[in-house]
């Protein structure tokens, strides 16, 4: 027990680290090595609290002060080893000692360059997702406007061929009209006199017949005799207006 108080601090500490429950970092699962899982909680949670400090650059001097290696998992996870720092043999933490300033140094420079490229590989692999993501974001939008589009187009056609079927009734309702008028024109002025009477007199006696079977008709609706239309006898083909009374006459 007296040996093991001689064991470096950090030596010691970071062995309680892996000992505690947290996930930041963790023993793989044969004990020989340790992994960094969450190097943000490492940092802002971990370190402080056995450290006093957030500084994931000296945590790694430390580690290859003292002759860790980092390695690379199957899953691509860093891990870090030593042969004397396994789970379990607390006792083998008297066997890891320091080494010399100038290895120290070489192997310092070869890590920091290797996180240091990790680190870009990292971001890049980030950035492209995020590109893959704005061109997937483009695409649905470009599609959305294309079947906006389209739609646009097919009511556009609707509306026009309603246009066209209304002016189609409407030309050939003044045509009619005017074949009329060219007809009445034609005949003497007392004739047109006689024929426009007529007309009126055998409206008004439809509009008359037509008003005594709606009052007769005590079954139908309010709203199914304001629905009702009067038609004229075959003289003009011209429809008479709903809710035409003969009173006025």
């Amino acid at each position: 027990m007296e040996d093991i108080k001689q064991v470096p601090s950090f030596l010691m500490k970071l062995y309680e680290i892996l000992e505690s429950e947290q996930t930041a970092i963790c023993w793989n699962k044969e004990g020989t090595t340790f992994q960094i899982q969450d190097p943000a909680s490492l940092t802002d949670q971990i370190l402080p609290q056995y450290f006093k400090h957030r500084n994931f650059q000296s945590f790694l001097r430390q580690l290859n002060m003292y002759g860790f290696k980092k390695l690379k998992n199957n899953q691509g996870k860093n891990e870090f080893q030593h042969s004397f720092f396994r789970k379990g043999v607390k006792n083998n933490l008297l066997k890891i000692k320091r080494r010399n300033q100038e290895d120290i140094k070489q192997s310092m420079e070869t890590l920091t360059k290797e996180f240091q490229s990790e680190s870009y590989l990292n971001e890049h692999d980030k950035m492209r997702k995020q590109l893959i993501q704005i061109q997937t974001d483009q695409q649905r939008i470009l599609n959305e406007i294309r079947f906006q589009m389209d739609r646009n187009r097919k009511l556009y056609k609707e509306t026009q061929d309603i246009t066209d079927k209304i002016n189609q009734i409407k030309n050939y309702s003044l045509t009619k009209l005017n074949k009329l008028i060219l007809i009445i024109q034609k005949l003497p002025q007392d004739a047109q006199i006689s024929k426009m009477a007529m007309l009126k007199d055998k409206i008004l006696l439809k509009l008359e017949s037509i008003e005594m079977e709606s009052y007769q008709a005590k079954d139908i609706s309010f709203d199914k005799q304001e629905s009702n239309s009067y038609y004229e006898p075959n003289l003009t083909g011209v429809r008479s207006p709903a809710g035409y009374s003969p009173k006025t006459k």
